[in-house]
């Protein structure tokens, strides 16, 4: 005897390209074996991913089974809802309209056709010598008023006509495909033969993996300043998309970075020879070096570009996270983008004004602060939000509890820093060796009305070789910077008084000997 019974969606977890669905309820079970059908299952259910489970029992085969449904032709033609009443009106006056267009087509064809015989009729009746101008005239100028009146009305049906038609295909069709879905034709179902030993109710437990879901996490930043402390206030959502064609209501949501089907077969090693050599000539008497860019950053801070050969998806630091909805939600199968809360925290801050005049002449306002947080924050999109509302949307790059975060929240308007490089070489007579100097010229300009504190911050190159030399000049710096990281950024502090400018200077040298190449 086969049971039917409909299990409701109580937990989905979501992944980055599906679904984990998990359904559970209450069945009635008789003592031993029985055939349970649970119905309205989604057609695009994965059947390997069928699982099973029965408080107290024992689940002994789980499967999925697909039948078409016989939809009836009358049925396709009922008026369920107002809308699809609406739409079937406005099918109805289409027609009527296009019946009215196509009889004065009709119409206007014998007027015009009618107005050839009485000029075919005066070519023969003169050739004849039978005129009569009265006659003709008059039924000329009838035929004439007559297809003007008909050209006016046809012009009016057809502009009615186009109208009527617009109005159809842009309101009544577009809402009722979104509001109304056709009726499926395929049914899906899972067969499970079950065991029981004492029989009654019972705990059933379905969960499937279903494609035509993803989710990404967002952020919303708040900065705000007051008498007591700065704040940064995080808000982090999941932007959740499903297609399913189920819908998830008042469900439990998970979100996890897992990648299920990653990690399946495990790497081919591959044999790495490692040989020695001598030198050859050249490589004994010229040294070869090259300049390169390295972006240096830690987790948390925005900037990082991901490894050309890494997979899209979301940056989880490596290890898979998963976060859960702080309360129950509703998500629709519509494709479209629907928001859900995971958590919110507000963490004590620093502020600074900070310029990089070599990328931009812009003064931006750059605030650090822990992630206090109940947990990791993934990479993602963040808006950021000032005192005066929204600023702009930067980049949120991955940071675990407890690490260091860094965002910009605009430019200030009134600061503005303008750059100006020298460059000059010079190469020894003798030893050959060449000395590269560079010499740069910063000129800070505050236009408002309030004082200004900054950090005006620039690089210089760093060796990495004995056979160059990066020499910082001292003479040529002025004011003396505040900071030169061991990467080789150049960090003044400076304070700049309303309506002024101020000027900075800086210098270095990039001394190679002559056996240096590539510089």
């Amino acid at each position: 005897m086969n049971t039917s019974i409909v299990l409701p969606v109580v937990k989905v977890t979501v992944l980055e390209d599906r679904a984990l669905i998990e359904r559970r309820g209450e069945v009635s079970l008789p003592q031993g074996t029985a055939r349970l059908v649970v119905d309205g299952l989604p057609a695009v259910a994965v059947d390997r991913s069928l699982q099973a489970k029965l408080a107290g029992g024992v689940v002994t085969q789980a499967s999925l089974r697909r039948s078409k449904r016989a939809v009836l032709p009358e049925a396709l033609r009922e008026q369920h809802t107002e809308l699809a009443r609406r739409s079937f009106e406005h099918e109805q006056a289409l027609e009527r309209a296009q019946a009215e267009v196509r009889r004065l087509e009709v119409k206007r064809n014998l007027v015009q056709a009618a107005r050839e015989d009485v000029f075919r009729a005066i070519a023969e009746r003169t050739g004849a010598g039978e005129a009569d101008p009265g006659h003709w005239k008059e039924q000329l100028d009838t035929l004439r008023r007559e297809l003007t009146a008909t050209d006016d009305t046809l012009r009016q049906a057809r502009r009615h006509e186009s109208r009527l038609q617009r109005q159809h295909q842009q309101e009544t069709r577009d809402i009722l495909s979104r509001t109304q879905p056709p009726e499926p034709t395929l049914d899906v179902r899972a067969e499970l033969d079950v065991s029981h030993a004492a029989g009654g109710t019972a705990t059933l437990t379905l969960t499937y993996l279903v494609p035509c879901a993803a989710w990404r996490p967002a952020y919303r930043a708040a900065l705000r300043f007051t008498a007591e402390a700065t704040t940064v206030t995080m808000e982090c959502e999941a932007v959740v998309w499903q297609n399913t064609g189920e819908a998830w209501k008042d469900v439990t949501l998970a979100f996890s970075t897992a990648r299920p089907t990653l990690g399946a077969t495990p790497p081919r090693l591959q044999d790495d020879w490692l040989s020695l050599r001598d030198k050859t000539v050249r490589e004994k008497q010229v040294v070869d070096v090259s300049i390169r860019e390295e972006s240096l950053q830690t987790t948390g801070e925005a900037g990082v570009t991901k490894a050309a050969d890494a997979l899209p998806g979301m940056d989880d630091g490596g290890e898979p996270v998963t976060l859960s909805a702080s309360h129950l939600a509703t998500v629709p199968s519509d494709g479209e983008a629907h928001r859900v809360a995971l958590f919110t925290f507000t963490t004590p801050a620093t502020s600074e004004l900070v310029a990089c005049p070599e990328q931009s002449p812009l003064v931006h306002r750059v605030a650090r602060f822990d992630n206090t947080g109940p947990s990791v924050l993934l990479a993602g999109p963040v808006d950021l939000v000032r005192a005066k509302g929204y600023v702009g949307r930067a980049q949120l790059k991955f940071a675990g509890r407890g690490e260091r975060v860094k965002l910009g929240f605009g430019s200030e308007d009134s600061l503005r820093v303008s750059r100006q490089v020298d460059v000059g070489e010079e190469t020894a007579r003798i030893t050959g060796r060449r000395t590269r100097t560079q010499r740069v010229k910063l000129f800070v300009s505050n236009m408002g009305a309030k004082p200004a504190a900054l950090a005006v911050e620039e690089r210089m190159p760093v060796s990495e070789v004995e056979a160059v030399e990066v020499a910082l000049l001292k003479d040529a710096t002025k004011p003396a910077p505040t900071t030169v990281s061991p990467e080789g950024i150049v960090r003044f502090e400076v304070n700049v008084a309303p309506r002024s400018r101020q000027t900075l200077a800086f210098g270095f040298t990039v001394a190679s000997a002559a056996k240096v190449s590539g510089l």
